[in-house]
């Protein structure tokens, strides 16, 4: 045979054992995930069994490039020390579980805002600027075991006036401004269980106690108060999870409409009883309260309009539109009336402060 015949053979050869290669540990690798337990096998006395679901998704961990070295446990404290094998380089690292996780108050909330605001990578946690969520999620993740670091990631040079310290600061390469802060620990298995959580969702919010604590945490994340239409709106392009929440939403009354990129609803009753008392977003609470009870500080763009009726009494609705030069006058207008801090007049109508409005443009911008 001529050399260069039998290098072509060696090659197809070797070709035909690295596809054989491949294909065994594609069937082992589905033959690993298939023996995970469903979320309804972990599920026990209203806690979720994270030991009983490693000890199957280990062989995951050791089919790759780590290897799990040892497990050690001492009450609810599950403790993994494991090899990891990259770039030629072998390090060796130790990361602490809870054998249960209590699906209590805190876990729900936590796991709504985690499916809107996840941190990208091997890191567990979320991403948000909001400070009391920010702590919330700190807190929660020490109550796991984790810990966690205050990472800031700025898309200028310009660095935020911040209340508290942050770990580590990232700079983005953008011509965007604006900051946010990941609050996380470094745990890929960690982030690895939520996800096969978030993968059976429509069956895990069937199995929470209270599901409208997640869509708290999920409004918290990805949520915001439509002032001008007295709505609410979860914001999602999770083609996979829209019609879940929409499924769920629907369950609490809480859907009224899918605008393209928002579930909306309008059912401020509903909202206020079972939505708001679980936000933890001060300025999503104030709106919110704005909204279902007529009471809270007024954003700038209603106060300017108030100025302007203050200043001009009896004015009409176009006349101030006209004068201010604003899209959405009108509607802001209606919010006004509708919550008494303007009052209208005769025909076509006339505006007019109401004290509750000249209440709210005082020192202290709430009304009396």
């Amino acid at each position: 045979m001529e050399k260069i015949e039998f290098d072509k053979y060696k090659l197809e050869i070797r070709s035909e054992c690295l596809a054989l290669g491949r294909e065994i540990r594609h069937k082992q690798l589905i033959e690993f995930r298939e023996s995970i337990p469903k979320i309804k096998d972990i599920l026990e006395n209203n806690s979720l069994n994270f030991e009983k679901w490693f000890k199957s998704y280990q062989n995951m961990i050791n089919f790759g490039s780590r290897k799990i070295l040892s497990i050690s446990k001492k009450e609810n404290l599950l403790e993994i020390v494991y090899r990891n094998n990259a770039k030629g380089v072998s390090k060796t690292f130790k990361t602490n579980f809870p054998c249960k996780i209590p699906i209590d108050q805190d876990f729900q909330y936590f796991f709504g805002l985690w499916i809107g605001d996840k941190a990208g990578g091997g890191r567990f946690g979320v991403m948000n600027k909001e400070k009391s969520i920010i702590f919330f999620v700190r807190s929660y993740l020490e109550k796991l075991y984790q810990k966690p670091e205050m990472v800031l990631h700025v898309h200028s040079e310009n660095l935020p006036n911040l209340e508290y310290n942050y770990d580590k600061l990232v700079r983005i390469n953008s011509i965007r401004n604006g900051y946010a802060i990941s609050t996380h620990s470094i745990n890929g298995i960690f982030k690895s269980f939520f996800k096969y959580l978030e993968q059976d969702l429509d069956l895990f919010l069937d199995l929470i106690p209270n599901k409208s604590i997640f869509f708290a945490g999920l409004f918290d994340a990805e949520g915001n108060v439509f002032l001008e239409d007295s709505c609410f709106r979860w914001s999602s392009n999770n083609k996979i999870n829209i019609p879940i929440f929409i499924k769920h939403l629907k369950s609490l009354d809480l859907f009224k409409r899918f605008d393209g990129s928002n579930l909306v609803t309008n059912n401020k009753n509903i909202f206020s009883d079972n939505i708001l008392p679980y936000i933890k977003h001060p300025s999503k609470i104030n709106d919110a309260k704005l909204v279902c009870y007529g009471e809270g500080f007024l954003n700038e763009r209603f106060k300017t309009i108030l100025r302007h009726i203050c200043l001009n009494p009896g004015i009409s609705s176009k006349q101030t539109a006209q004068a201010l030069k604003r899209v959405k006058v009108s509607s802001q207008i209606l919010f006004l009336n509708k919550h008494k801090y303007i009052e209208r007049r005769g025909y076509p109508f006339k505006m007019y402060i109401t004290t509750k409005g000249a209440a709210s443009l005082s020192p202290g911008g709430k009304d009396l």
